[in-house]
């Protein structure tokens, strides 16, 4: 789950919707930075990922996923905002016909 570890907790979270995109807001139980994000290279993280980085997703409270490459974060304080900005290619392929 995005931004929980043995320290650190959820205590709410809601979805919201500006300007047509669905925002998560999740607040946790102490303060929370940026996820530094995933690697966008082919394969993952340089330490030797095996999962290649379109294939690595940031869970959502509600299930959602995001891939990890097209989620943008804010943080401030202990509440994260998380939004799914899909990447130029995922965009191009929604017009193209193959």
């Amino acid at each position: 789950m995005i931004g929980t570890n043995e320290d650190r907790e959820i205590v709410d979270w809601r979805t919201l919707t500006e300007d047509g995109q669905t925002v998560y807001e999740i607040e946790y139980n102490e303060p929370v930075s940026e996820p530094t994000g995933r690697s966008k290279s082919l394969f993952g993280a340089s330490s030797g990922g095996t999962v290649p980085a379109g294939e690595q997703y940031f869970h959502l409270p509600d299930g959602e996923r995001i891939p990890a490459n097209e989620a943008v974060f804010d943080a401030d304080g202990t509440t994260l905002r998380v939004r799914h900005e899909p990447s130029m290619v995922a965009r191009l392929r929604r017009y193209l016909p193959w």
